[in-house]
């Protein structure tokens, strides 16, 4: 996903490997975040694959390179967009779609949103499922940790469907 996530920060103007690492400081770090040992290899490879292109600089002294996505690059990370966002608890792909949804139609993103608490929905019937078949049979931390997951499955499902009424 970080291709994507620097292909989307790109879409706004050109920038260092620097900014972009601050940009995501700034924005996505609770969701995706990389280091300088990341982001740099996946400029270069993005580079080589044509989608971006750079202006080697000298800025107060010193050596900079400054990325900008190429029409190859718009287009990879709109395909990227514009494929269905499937919910997973360990990954937050769908958290970095949604930063950058102002890029689809009104349409694109209505079902984006309706595919993804649809997915939502059907991990917490799995839990619930999973609680009453075990009733009585796990401990209160076990249960604890249960309750956890569907709680925070319903705040998200609730969030998103909120989201959606405000769009």
């Amino acid at each position: 996903m970080l291709q994507y996530v620097i292909l989307g920060f790109l879409q706004n103007r050109d920038m260092t490997g620097y900014e972009i690492k601050q940009m995501m400081i700034q924005s996505t770090s609770h969701f995706i975040d990389a280091s300088f040992g990341s982001i740099y290899p996946m400029l270069k490879r993005l580079a080589q694959a044509g989608a971006i292109t750079f202006e080697e600089l000298v800025k107060d002294g010193r050596y900079q390179k400054s990325y900008r996505i190429s029409e190859k690059g718009k287009a990879d990370f709109l395909n990227w967009l514009r494929q269905p966002c499937h919910f997973s608890p360990y990954h937050y792909e769908y958290l970095g779609k949604l930063f950058f949804y102002q890029y689809l139609t009104q349409e694109e993103r209505t079902r984006q949103i309706e595919e993804l608490v649809a997915e939502m929905k059907a991990e917490l019937e799995v839990l619930q499922q999973i609680e009453q078949e075990c009733a009585g049979e796990i401990d209160q931390f076990e249960y604890g940790t249960l309750q956890f997951g569907m709680k925070k499955y319903e705040m998200m499902i609730a969030w998103y469907q909120r989201l959606s009424e405000e769009i």
